[in-house]
């Protein structure tokens, strides 16, 4: 499914809750962050990131500043001022946006507006196998969440994020369905895997984006693409 582009950010034409993921457009960093980079990384200026991420509220309409974890690579889940690190952030707060930020990695937005909550994600290859996307969804309900849509936002596609070695060998054994052989190599389709555990979960509305982050070098980051300098962009999602 396409997002749509607004101005530097993309939106899902579906997905209930205000959100939008940011792009590397509309920024103020240089070299390898640019231009709008919002996860803090050697070479890049703090002051820098902290502005960029002021750029990336005010172009998703976000009410005042992002609230963003420190994080981890793993499967934490935080609800909202219960800690400071982890890789998926939950709140039912009105007014303030949460985010999570990636430079392949898929980002999940998740909301039931109804109940009032909404979670951000990010869902690493080491957080998908640890089913950050389960946990956050638990973590929802435990705030009376019951109906819950969700987004699997832009990242790595099968198309380029190649795997080899004990990671294959794991995945090989954790999710078979999710790989794919070609050219002698072997291909993870992270969003897949995500939206699988989704609906798992019991996710009804699952929508995701087709569009593949070391592809796409004009719109994103990309780790793989790029290297350890690169750039984050970020996913936010709040409640009005």
């Amino acid at each position: 499914m396409p997002l749509l582009l607004h101005g530097t950010v993309l939106r899902s034409g579906r997905f209930p809750a205000p959100h939008a993921f940011t792009t590397r457009l509309g920024g103020v960093s240089g070299g390898p962050y640019a231009s709008l980079n919002v996860g803090f990384r050697k070479g890049d200026p703090a002051e820098n990131v902290v502005r960029n991420r002021e750029l990336a509220a005010r172009a998703a309409g976000a009410p005042g500043a992002v609230v963003a974890l420190r994080q981890q690579v793993k499967d934490g889940v935080v609800i909202l001022g219960q800690a400071e690190e982890g890789d998926a952030l939950v709140t039912d707060r009105r007014g303030v946006a949460i985010m999570t930020y990636s430079a392949d990695c898929n980002l999940l937005l998740l909301a039931d507006v109804k109940a009032g909550v909404v979670a951000s994600v990010h869902a690493s290859r080491p957080g998908t196998r640890g089913r950050i996307a389960v946990k956050a969804v638990e973590a929802m309900r435990s705030l009376g969440a019951r109906d819950i849509a969700a987004v699997v936002g832009p990242s790595i596609g099968p198309c380029c994020y190649d795997i080899y070695g004990p990671v294959l060998d794991d995945w090989r054994a954790f999710g078979p369905r999710f790989l794919s052989e070609r050219g002698g190599k072997t291909y993870l389709d992270l969003k897949a895997a995500n939206a699988a555990q989704l609906s798992e979960a019991g996710v009804r509305d699952v929508e995701v984006c087709d569009l593949c982050t070391a592809c796409r070098a004009d719109w994103f980051f990309s780790s793989r693409r790029d290297g350890d300098e690169s750039g984050r962009f970020g996913g936010l999602v709040w409640l009005e």
